[in-house]
């Protein structure tokens, strides 16, 4: 009798896991993502400097490197100002503490006074450090 209650509550626990299982590395990068969007649209830069690495670099659409403290200034200054951020096709693939995600942005707003529109294809490479995943490199390119 004990081992059959044993069972049955073993099965319990095992469907109630399989009904909400933990979100997978991938699903935890989407999720960053998403969150780094919203951000840039608030200017949030205390939230984007936590989801960046100190050593980030970006690849620009137009070719220029830049980092972290470059984007950062830009938006806190407001010479950068998103009106809207809208990411499709986002694709993650995970090798051990390296996420690459590779997706295309459809983002609007203003650039020193100068404004932008437009889809861009661009890949974002996070690493996991301390038990969270920050963005460590980004390139992107226009889409025509």
């Amino acid at each position: 009798m004990i081992r059959l209650a044993s069972l049955v509550i073993a099965a319990m626990l095992l469907g109630a896991s399989a009904a909400h299982p933990s979100p997978s590395p991938e699903d935890d990068v989407r999720v960053l993502e998403t969150a780094r969007g919203e951000a840039l649209l608030k200017a949030d830069t205390t939230a984007i400097a936590r989801m960046t690495s100190d050593d980030f670099i970006e690849i620009s659409r137009l070719g220029q490197i830049r980092t972290k403290a470059d984007n950062l200034r830009e938006l806190g200054s407001g010479a950068l100002k998103l009106t809207s951020v809208k990411y499709d096709s986002l694709s993650v693939r995970i090798y051990g503490d390296v996420a690459v995600l590779q997706g295309v942005a459809d983002n609007t707003g203003t650039f020193r006074g100068f404004p932008f529109a437009g889809k861009l294809r661009y890949t974002r490479i996070f690493v996991k450090r301390d038990g969270r995943w920050q963005a460590v490199a980004m390139q992107h390119t226009m889409i025509p």
